[in-house]
């Protein structure tokens, strides 16, 4: 049975919540057996991976905080529009939300707290480095948000121009989209200004 449950965590991509192994009918007791017997491993409390899975921060915080969307910075290296390796992780939650344990285990992340009209506008997902599906938003809405934290004096400037500069490299690219997303975050005269500049 601990074979099993091995190979089913493999087949969900490496990583799976005690729920989902649970939905699959292995009890907390045979979880806990491939544990302690070296057959899995734990990633965070209540999410589980199997032995190849590096410490996969990105998975992490999602799986275990399933409002968390990976965003700003962090979202922009997964999307290949930074290169810069995130030290600190940012994520977007709901306003209302208390994170009080995502702050106990993460106290150097990044936590922003959106209104209802914004939180999960703009959310997809990719794959991370270990291959696993991590949920973010997209690229449109990455560089409003890093435009936003610019005009706050809060990031990097050399963070949104690497952005700015990788997106227009984009044959995807969607501007109508990006200039929409501007509006929503409030941004889109410092849109304007990225354009005049780029273009």
């Amino acid at each position: 049975m601990t074979e099993s449950i091995a190979e089913h965590i493999e087949e969900l991509g490496g990583v799976a919540t005690s729920a989902q192994l649970k939905e699959a009918g292995f009890a907390p007791g045979v979880i806990e057996y491939a544990l302690n017997s070296g057959k899995i491993d734990r990633l965070t409390r209540g999410v589980y991976c199997s032995l190849d899975m590096f410490d996969d921060e990105f998975a992490a915080v999602t799986m275990r905080w399933p409002k968390c969307i990976l965003s700003h910075g962090t979202a922009l290296y997964l999307l290949g529009l930074s290169d810069r390796v995130p030290g600190n992780l940012s994520v977007s939650v709901p306003r209302g939300y208390n994170p009080q344990e995502l702050r106990r285990t993460y106290p150097d992340m990044g936590i922003h707290r959106e209104s209802e009209g914004l939180y999960g506008l703009g959310k997809t997902t990719v794959r991370d480095p270990m291959g696993v599906t991590v949920p973010v938003y997209d690229a449109e809405r990455s560089i409003a948000d890093i435009i936003r934290e610019r005009a706050k004096g809060t990031v990097n400037p050399q963070l949104v121009r690497d952005a700015m500069v990788g997106y227009f490299r984009k044959d995807d690219r969607d501007l109508p989209r990006l200039a929409k997303m501007c509006e929503a975050v409030g941004v889109r005269d410092e849109l304007q200004k990225y354009l005049e500049v780029l273009g």
